[in-house]
């Protein structure tokens, strides 16, 4: 049975995959992964799948277009790659590793080990930027029984989110995730929980109180957060059965990058997490 779309045909051959990651990758300037130098770059040699190898003549090196990525040392063509990550854009909310072996046509530990991959690349776009405006806040167990996780979860209205794994619902822990990422004098929402008094002191911070029935009063309301919520645990118990408890902040990035970039086009999204697909590695611990 032939997975691969029709209107994706394109996308078959490894001159054109290996033409949009470089492309995304360099943007008009080539950098030495390991130096960083951008001057003395000079062509070396092409490979028959596309691949461009450069000399660096500050080092005495050489590298690659995909020297330092998710996509150096795989077996897997690299139109399999872009395949892949196309895929997961149209998907709903998240893509299993089944699903992407049964598209593209690889053994499911290499579609897990890809996704993986893919996950690992996105964890930098948790640390871009802060939350501003009107944002909400609320803590979410994840899980069940010995797998269990807290989530603290921040979103801007009509923006972006932040998920955080956090030890225990005290006021140090929901406090400093919001002093980091959240930008000072903000109007934060949350619920009637105590712990979150110490926001007062930062932000604008308005409460509703759920076991009053009270679940919105004008602006201030938590039910953004709550919707997030839903469509995460409904990602996770849905479409991956259910997660460990060790990779769910791979899940949790994924998601939110997603979900905050969910009004881009879909050309748009694809050029962003290619890009990010082809951050050096090393930028990636």
């Amino acid at each position: 049975m032939q997975k691969i779309s029709k209107k994706f045909t394109i996308i078959k051959n490894n001159l054109v995959a290996a033409r949009i990651l470089r492309k995304q990758r360099w943007k008009g300037q080539i950098a030495c992964p390991r130096c960083g130098c951008v001057n003395d770059i000079s062509p070396h040699s092409i490979f028959k799948n596309g691949i461009k190898r450069y000399f660096c003549h500050n080092c005495m090196k050489t590298f690659t277009d995909i020297t330092g990525t998710i996509y150096e040392k795989t077996k897997v063509p690299l139109w399999k790659w872009v395949y892949g990550l196309i895929i997961l854009l149209e998907s709903t909310g998240s893509l299993s590793a089944a699903e992407l072996s049964r598209n593209i046509e690889v053994s499911y530990p290499t579609a897990l080990k890809m996704m993986r991959k893919i996950r690992s690349t996105l964890q930098n776009d948790r640390f871009e930027g802060t939350l501003k405006g009107i944002c909400e806040s609320d803590e979410a167990w994840i899980s069940h029984k010995k797998n269990q996780q807290i989530l603290l979860g921040t979103v801007e209205r009509n923006g972006r989110l932040k998920l955080f794994p956090i030890m225990d619902r005290s006021d140090t822990s929901l406090y400093f995730p919001h002093r980091k990422y959240v930008e000072k004098g903000s109007m934060v929402c949350t619920d009637s929980l105590s712990t979150y008094n110490n926001l007062n002191h930062r932000y604008i911070h308005h409460t509703v109180n759920h076991s009053a029935k009270q679940f919105a009063w004008r602006h201030v309301h938590t039910n953004t957060i709550e919707g997030v919520w839903s469509m995460l645990k409904g990602v996770l118990r849905t479409i991956h059965h259910g997660v460990w408890k060790r990779y769910l902040q791979g899940y949790c990035d994924l998601f939110s990058f997603m979900y905050s970039h969910r009004f881009l086009s879909l050309s748009d999204r694809f050029s962003l997490l290619i890009s990010k697909s082809c951050q050096p590695r090393s930028c990636l611990y």
